[in-house]
This record gives structure tokens, C-alpha cells and sequence, in this order.
């Protein structure tokens, strides 16, 4: 799937889910792909491995679907609710290519919970909508919050920013 560089997202993702997502995910013939999914009987071999995320904020996945014209759309993740310390101005330290979204059926994912992470399993059924993630991953060098721009905006963020929900940015260095 291409990806799209007209615009990027930003979204915060409780640590301990990307941890968990993270530790779901091995290495095969040197591609990423996630354990669980590996060994299911129930896909195709040509499948790629996904990780589902739930937010409240389905009018921002509703306009990335209509903008993002099929293509993966990058995804740059705020680690929240992290365990020890924070920097003073917070960073984007994960990355991830958004692959689509659903609505939830009465607050659940309507998918195979495999693509759920397992960190999640007590989680109250609250979601809107549910956004797929594909290679997820650390960033090597966290990215300051603050270098980046909402989509459409003439500034960028404030140094202390912190992101509590998805929000559309522009592809980072994408500006000239």
C-alpha cells in the first residue's frame, strides 16, 4: 500500500498498549508480523498484520478517510500515561502506517480480537471507532511535539503540547 505525504497523524496511545502490541510482534523471513496472527488459521497467508487502537475521535478518522484516497497515512504516536520520567516538552516516540478504521459495534472492535492488544482485554467497551495500525514501531529519535503542525495551521504546536486525542498534522518536513 502507498502512503500518502499530503498529511500525517498525530495520536496519543497509552503506553502500556503500545508496549503490548509491540510485544506481539516478531520477526518472520524478515518480515514484521504479528505472533498471534502468524499462527491463525483463520487468514490468508498474503495478510498483513494490523493492530487496532480505539478512540472517541471518529470525526478525525472520518475526514483521514475521506482525504487519504486509499493510501496508508503515517502515524506519529505520544507514548501517554508513560511510566517514569517525561521530557519537559513531550515527544512522539513511536510511528506506525494507518490502514483504515471501523466503527465499533456497542463499544468493541467488530474484528478478530488478535488484532486487539492484549493489554487491552480489560478495557471498558467505550470506543467510537476503532484505527489500524500496520508497522508499528520506536522511533530511533523521538520527535519533538512541538516541531510539528496541525493540518492546515499556520504555526506550529507549542513546545508543551501534549495531544488528548488524533489529530490531523502535516507530513512532517514537509514544509519548505
Amino acid at each position: 500500500m502507498q502512503k500518502t505525504h499530503a498529511f500525517a497523524l498525530l495520536a496519543p496511545i497509552p503506553e502500556e498498549h503500545l508496549l503490548s502490541g509491540l510485544d506481539a510482534v516478531c520477526f518472520a523471513s524478515s518480515r514484521r508480523v504479528n505472533a498471534a496472527q502468524l499462527d491463525s488459521d483463520d487468514l490468508p497467508p498474503n495478510h498483513l498484520p494490523k493492530i487496532a487502537f480505539g478512540s472517541m475521535d471518529f470525526e478525525v478518522f472520518g475526514e483521514a478517510e475521506k482525504l487519504r484516497g486509499g493510501q496508508a497515512i503515517e502515524v506519529l504516536i505520544y507514548a501517554s500515561h508513560a511510566k517514569g520520567d517525561q521530557p519537559l516538552n513531550p515527544e512522539a516516540t513511536w510511528r506506525g502506517l494507518y490502514v483504515g478504521s471501523v466503527g465499533s459495534r456497542r463499544g468493541r472492535y467488530p474484528g478478530k480480537a488478535i488484532y486487539r492488544p492484549k493489554s487491552t482485554a480489560t478495557d471498558s467497551p467505550t470506543w467510537a471507532v476503532f484505527w489500524e495500525v500496520q508497522g508499528l514501531e520506536r522511533l530511533k529519535m523521538p520527535l519533538p511535539i512541538g516541531s510539528l503542525r496541525g493540518k492546515d495551521k499556520k504555526t506550529n504546536y507549542q513546545a508543551r503540547f501534549l495531544p488528548e486525542g488524533s489529530v490531523l498534522i502535516e507530513f512532517p518536513g514537509s514544509r519548505s
